[in-house]
Formats: C-alpha cells, structure tokens, sequence
C-alpha cells in the first residue's frame, strides 16, 4: 500500500537547517508518510543527513539529486513526479511543523473530490528563535477572495493538497521563480479547487538574510507578473481588477528600487503601464 502522504522537499545548500525540518517530520503525530528530498545542483552534507533521517525512522525516505540547479519550481515538481501518495506535503529545508500539522490537515480536507489544505504560519527569527508575526487568514470571508487581495499568504510549507487538486492544476510553474506559490494557488481557485484552513498554526517559518522573503522588490515584482498571468477565470473577479491589483504591485516595487537601482525601477513602471492596454 502506498503511504497517504507523500512530503516533498526542495533542497539547496540545504545542510544547515535540514536535519532540524526533518526532526519536525519525524515528530508528526499522523506516521503515514513517505519523504522525498530533491537536490537542486548543490553538493554540501544534504545527502548524508537525509541518509542518517532514513536510519531512524521507518517510513520510506528517498534522496534524488539533479545537476545543473534548475530552480525551485522544477524541484518541487521533481519532487512530486515520483511521489506515490495521494496527498501532497510541501515542505522548505529550513521550515518546521508543529506535531499535529499533518493531522489536522487532514482532519480538515473533504472526504472527496479537489482539495487544497493549509495552515496557519508562526515567522519566526532564525537567529534569535522570537516570533516576528503570524499569518493567518481573515476572521471572515471568502479565502480566495483574501489570498488574491494579499490578505491571505499561504506558505508553501503549510499546504497539503491531493492527486484530484493536481490533475486540475498540474506543476508549478517555472516562469516564476519567487512566488510560485503564489500562482499555484491562484491557479487551484481558478480551476475550482476549494480552499480549507486547519484552524492552526501549524508551520514555524523560518526567517533568515538567506531567505526569499527577503528579497521584498524582487518579490513584490514577481507576484505582479504572477497576477497578470491568471487575469481570466478567477471567480468573483474581472481581469481589469486584477490588472489594477498587478499594477499597484509593480508599482510599489518600482518605489522600493528607485533609488538602489533606478533602471529596473523604470522597467516596473514601463511594465505598470503596459497593465492599462486591454487584454
């Protein structure tokens, strides 16, 4: 029998914090689980952690590697290629779940038919351990309506989706190197795929000068290309809205960069512009 879930993991220079986000898997208190790590083009000790995780536990823990880096979309669907259980865990090297995160996805999907699940998220310093904020979503409302507003962030290290989900939707998508996840989710709501909240915090997302939330321009930028590439189709909302959403994003970058770097600043604006022709 295959295992129920299938936790997917992208790996680059990952040796630092990996064995800390495998501990966390380890301690899940739902154990129908496979692993599967994916190295992306790095060579440091992620090989050997992942070896020494397989030895004390005993659900199956696969290691794949590919050369040259290829980028965060194409590991995570390398990742799932292989995977065999009908639901999907994604799960960043540097991230913990809290025990029960597992579990109380599960408790929370449907019985049937597409589901994306997710958690809330505690960000917390990566130096200091201190909680910095939480990200959870509105007391109130429609979920797809909040996370396409910005008022719902779903990290990717919060969310449990499965086999119907995926055939709606496919991989990810490599054209959008930072906010994947973000597309990805806008792309379930489009196909129909419901949304459903666990009730919890239940990811500790690691916060670190390494990490892509840093980078705020560069993703702010990203997820305004994002927009514009899932304008048709989204319930509730007419393409010109989100254009209007796309557009204040790029524009809000192009602030941030004015003055470190004032010609990519003047490509956002050349870019916000061009969200005013119809399409």
């Amino acid at each position: 029998m295959p295992p129920r879930v299938s936790i997917c993991i992208p790996a680059y220079k990952a040796e630092r914090f990996l064995a800390e986000t495998l501990a966390s898997v380890r301690a899940q208190s739902f154990t129908d689980w496979e692993v599967i790590v994916t190295e992306d083009g790095s060579r440091d000790g992620t090989e050997e952690i992942v070896r020494a995780f397989a030895a004390t536990v005993a659900q199956p823990v696969h290691y794949t590697r590919h050369d040259p880096n290829r980028g965060l979309p194409a590991t995570r669907n390398a990742g799932i290629e292989v995977a065999k259980a009908e639901w999907i865990a994604l799960l960043d090297s540097d991230d913990l779940w809290t025990p029960d995160h597992l579990a109380r996805c599960l408790a929370a999907a449907p019985a049937s038919g597409p589901a994306l699940v997710f958690g809330g998220s505690s960000v917390f310093d990566s130096g200091s351990g201190a909680e910095v904020y939480r990200r959870e979503p509105p007391a109130s409302g429609d979920l797809r309506a909040a996370l396409l507003e910005g008022d719902l962030v779903i990290q990717p290290a919060a969310a449990l989706y499965n086999r119907a989900a995926f055939s709606a939707v496919g991989g990810f998508d490599p054209r959008f190197p930072i906010c994947n996840d973000f597309d990805y989710w806008l792309r379930c709501c489009r196909a129909g795929v419901p949304l459903f909240y666990n009730g919890a915090i239940t990811l500790r997302y690691r916060k670190h000068p390494g990490a892509m939330s840093n980078k705020s321009a560069a993703l702010i930028a990203d997820s305004a290309r994002v927009l514009l590439a899932n304008t048709h189709g989204f319930p509730g909302r007419t393409p010109a809205a989100i254009r209007r959403q796309a557009r204040s994003r790029l524009v809000n970058a192009a602030r941030l960069l004015r003055t470190t770097e004032p010609l990519q600043a003047a490509r956002l604006c050349a870019a916000a512009l061009r969200t005013l022709l119809p399409g």
